[in-house]
Parts: C-alpha cells; structure tokens; sequence
C-alpha cells in the first residue's frame, strides 16, 4: 500500500498532516477492513455496478470539495480517500478551557460556589479563533459498498475529545442506517461540516476539556486529542493565525498610501489590521530610519499610528537597515534615562553615579555635567554636554586659536576641532532644541508650530514650549506667524496680512467713464459695467475694433 497523494491533493495547506493524521487513520482503516468478512455474497455483475457507482460518487466529491480532497492509491484494490472539512464561522469564536477535574473539583483543587451558581464554575477564557482546524474524514470504500455495506470510516478531530469525536461516528452510523444501499459519503461530510457544530459551540462560544485520562468507552473509528488542553490550544491559535494569512494572501486589497490594488502576497499586514503594499512600507520605513527619526516609524494610518513591531521591521528593511533601527532605538531609549551619559572621547554609553562616570570602553572619568575630566570639589556648570552653552564654546575657540605654531599634524587636529566648534555654535545660534527630547530643530520656513520628528510632539519655536494645538498662539502670547518686510515698504505686517495683500486682485480703471472693474479670466477685452465702453487691459486703452487692435498689426494679445 502507498500513501502519496494523487494530483489532487492539497498544496501547501497549513498544519495538514499533523490535523489529518493520516497514517494513524489508515492503520484502523487497514485492520477494519482484514476484520470484515469477506464480499462474496454479491454477483460479479453487482460489484461491476458498486464499481461504477463508487467511481462517479468520487469524482462528483472531488468537483464539490477540490483540493480539500485528497485520494490515494487504492488499498489492495479499493477506493481510499480523505476530505478535510472547515466549518464557516461567523467573525471570531470565543474558546474557553474546563478545568474541572472527574470528582468536580478543578485541576488546582479549589471550588468556587459563586462561579458554580453563575453556571461558569471551571471555564478559563483561552483565546479567539478566526478558523479552526479541520475535521477530516478518512474512507475505505469495499466492493460491496453501496449495495451492502457501508463505507469504512475514521472520523479525525485532533482539537476534540474522543468521547465527543465517538458521538460524530454514532451519527454518521445512523445516516447510514437511514439511507441503505445509497451513496452517503457527501451526507456524511456534509453533517459533520455543518450539523455537527451544534454539538459543539453555541452562541460562537466553544468550550474545550476537561483533559481525560483515559479513552474507554470510545469508538475506535474515531481519533480525538492526544495532547493537554495547554498545549493543544496554542497549535488551534497557530493555525488560526496561519489560515487566516493565507487568505489574505489571496484576496486583493488597495494600499492606503498609493491606493493601488493588488494581492495579499505584495502587502504587509499590521498587528493593527491595517494592511499597506510592501514598496510603500518599505520606503517608509526606510525614509524614517535614514533620517534617524525612529520615534514617529508607526502605522501609516493617521487615525491609528500603532507601533511596528520587530519582524516586520526586519523584513521591510533587511540586515543593515535593521541594525541601523536597533542603534537608534536603543539611543534613543538611553537618552530618555537620566542617568546615561555618554563618554566625551569614544562616544560610548555610561552608567552615571551622581555627577561622576566612568567608560566602561576606553576607562576615561569625566564629570556627567559638563563631559570635562572629573573635578571634586571644584564648581560645574549644571548644562549636559549636548547643550553646552555659546560662552563655553567660545572659550574653547579662543584657547585653540592661540596655538599657532605646532607641527603640522597636531595643527590639523586642533583645526578639526576648531570647525566643529563654529559648527556647533552656529547649530546653537539657528536652532530651538525641542522640551521633550532636547533633539535640535531648524525652521525653514512656515507657521511657529513645530514637530519634533525625533519623538512627535509639538512645540513653540519661538518660546520652545510644549503646545498641542493652536490654542497657544491664540491667546496672544506668541505669534503664529513671523513678522515680514514688505517689497518698496518700511512697514512690518504679519504674513498673513501680507498674503492677503499681495493675493488682492488688480483693479482696472475704464478710460471713458473712470469707472473700476477687475478682469475675470485670461481674457483681456473688458467691458465697461457702467458706461459699456470696450478697453484693453494690457495698455489700458479703448478699443474700437477688435480685430485691428488684436490682430496681426498689433501690439496686444487677446489672451494670454
């Protein structure tokens, strides 16, 4: 006997062998068959007819059911198959575990009266399902099968109880007995797919357990849980979580940064539900953590802005870029820690005590202050190092400009380090630093309201206060605008007064009557409301005739 699967068989389906368990199934199959007597009360011609049957009842399932349907090789010449049956829920399934032991009591041995009254006594919530495994249906179908006999069965339910899985095979004993010399195999399916869910869930609530130790009493046809309910429930939360993918993978979405449509496959889904395709996710990410701005990486729906979390991170930015993301993280969350300096000659973070650290890399002690060799007893400005003042930078650029005659090499140094100083000072002479996160911040251009891309928040730039909406700049305190000079003027308007200024539509004067009117359009042959007098409004002067004012010969466009 083999067992490889025909052409039918399913591709890629998740978790199939472990919840089908076919090899268990076909060795019952095997010793129900050698235990059975032996088919020779039919004709040849009847078994030619069984035959035939069987063979359009297979074909005829294996339409309906597809790659949920899997046939083997026959089994000394009988049909042999398997049909993996998913039962349709209705949104999310709650399941619970009874962990009520045989004598009523739960499995830590303590009873709870009220929760017996409330009629919960021993349920613990375990988790939310969206699919659950299969039930499969394994089938042995004999020569004398439909006209005598009914087809061998195995009904697999690796989720449930035998005992539970036991009542499956009586009903299907009973459909049989129903309906004799008939096909039942897709009746039988058919029950277990659908009818049978009453006999387990009501109301999309699903009770598991308790854990049996033992399976007396159960049908032999029938392959239930092996496994505790502890480590049953986490593979039914994997599955669910697999199958679902999977059918994301195959519906089509639209992106809801490009708004273009494709399948699943080129999307990446969010812990959140949200789903964006993977170029855009990938250039999103990438942006943020080129511009070290790690803080605000989240879920691009402006109405959800959930953290992303690791693996996706890895796989939308691959080796380098992810490194990179885990050092900004990783700085950033040491900058939030008060006592985290960082060492003034390799730049490594170090553990303070008090004012006084030391390098845990190079061993250097320097005061957490002010980042200069560690001085007791004498006086520290109280400023960190990264917001040293503009006096004590100019102190250093004074001592370094005194040294002019040292060797070459040394004089490169010193002048390194002169630039990066007048760096630094003119950094701190253009920038606002943001109240949370201290991070330094230009504006370019714009209202006062600002975002700090560091970590999100929004700040006055020019008062450097923490603000969330508009309210601030309102009350009257700062302006939301800077003041401007206008062109050929003396006088300082605020922008928006000067917009408004500049945007004010041009008035044209009609040279018969005086009158103002102002030119709507790209024409410019206006007429007069007044006075109905036609005038030009590029040279401003009447005009009598159109084409000759207009034409070739002359000095005007009509439209432009």
């Amino acid at each position: 006997m083999s067992l490889e699967p025909s052409s039918s068989a399913p591709a890629g389906e998740t978790g199939a062998e472990y919840w089908a368990v076919r090899e268990e199934a076909v060795a019952r199959l095997e010793a129900m068959a050698a235990a059975a007597p032996v088919d020779d009360e039919l004709s040849e011609e009847q078994f030619q007819g069984n035959s035939q049957i069987q063979e359009d009842e297979l074909l005829a399932l294996q339409a309906i059911y597809g790659d949920d349907m899997v046939i083997f090789d026959n089994m000394d010449g009988l049909r042999f198959f398997q049909i993996s049956l998913h039962y349709q829920l209705q949104g999310e399934i709650q399941v619970y575990m009874n962990v009520c032991t045989n004598d009523g009591t739960t499995e830590t041995g303590d009873e709870d009266e009220d929760e017996e009254e409330d009629g919960n006594y021993g349920l613990v919530y375990a988790c939310s399902l969206q699919h659950l495994p299969p039930i499969t249906l394994t089938c042995l179908l004999p020569r004398s099968y439909p006209s005598a006999r009914a087809p061998y069965f195995v009904v697999t339910a690796k989720w449930l109880n035998e005992p539970e899985v036991s009542r499956f095979c009586s009903v299907l004993d009973g459909i049989w007995s129903e309906l004799p010399g008939q096909e039942v195999v897709f009746r039988w399916a058919d029950w277990l797919s659908g009818s049978s869910w009453s006999c387990i869930a009501s109301d999309n609530q699903m009770v598991l357990g308790p854990d049996t130790s033992s399976s007396a009493g159960a049908d032999e046809r029938a392959i239930g849980r092996s496994l505790i309910l502890d480590s049953a429930i986490p593979l039914m939360h994997r599955y669910s979580e697999e199958r679902s993918q999977e059918s994301f993978d195959q519906s089509v979405h639209e992106c809801g940064v490009c708004l273009s449509e494709n399948t699943g496959r080129n999307f990446i889904r969010l812990p959140c539900n949200h789903s964006f395709c993977v170029k855009c996710m990938e250039s999103y990410c990438g942006i943020h953590v080129k511009e070290g701005s790690v803080a605000t990486l989240a879920c691009p729906d402006t109405s959800c802005r959930a953290a992303l979390p690791p693996p996706v991170l890895r796989r939308l930015l691959g080796g380098e870029g992810y490194a990179r993301w885990e050092s900004l993280a990783l700085r950033r969350t040491l900058d939030t820690m008060p006592d985290v300096a960082y060492c003034p000659r390799c730049n490594a973070a170090c553990v303070a005590a008090g004012d006084d650290a030391q390098c845990p890399a190079c061993f250097f002690t320097f005061c957490a202050q002010c980042g200069e060799r560690r001085h007791v007893g004498d006086a520290c400005v109280p400023t960190k190092r990264s917001s040293t003042t503009c006096w004590q930078e100019q102190q250093k650029l004074t001592r370094a400009s005194e040294r002019e005659l040292w060797p070459e090499a040394r004089r490169r140094r010193e002048q390194r380090k002169v630039e990066e100083l007048l760096s630094l000072r003119e950094v701190l002479r253009s920038t606002r630093q943001c109240p949370s996160c201290r991070m330094a911040i230009a504006k370019t251009g714009g209202c006062n309201k600002m975002v700090c891309h560091n970590c999100g928040n929004f700040f006055c730039y020019r008062c450097c206060r923490a603000i969330s909406g508009y309210k601030h700049f309102a009350d009257g305190g700062c302006g939301l605008f800077d003041r401007v000079r206008l062109p050929g003027t003396n006088n300082d308007r605020d922008l928006d007064e000067a917009v408004e200024m500049w945007m004010r539509p041009l008035s044209y004067t009609c040279p018969a009557c005086g009158a103002k009117r102002t030119k709507a359009g790209a024409n410019n042959l206006l007429v007069c409301r007044t006075c109905q007098a036609r005038y030009c409004a590029l040279c401003r002067k009447r005009v009598w005739e159109v084409y000759r004012h207009y034409g070739p010969g002359g000095d005007c466009q009509q439209r432009r």
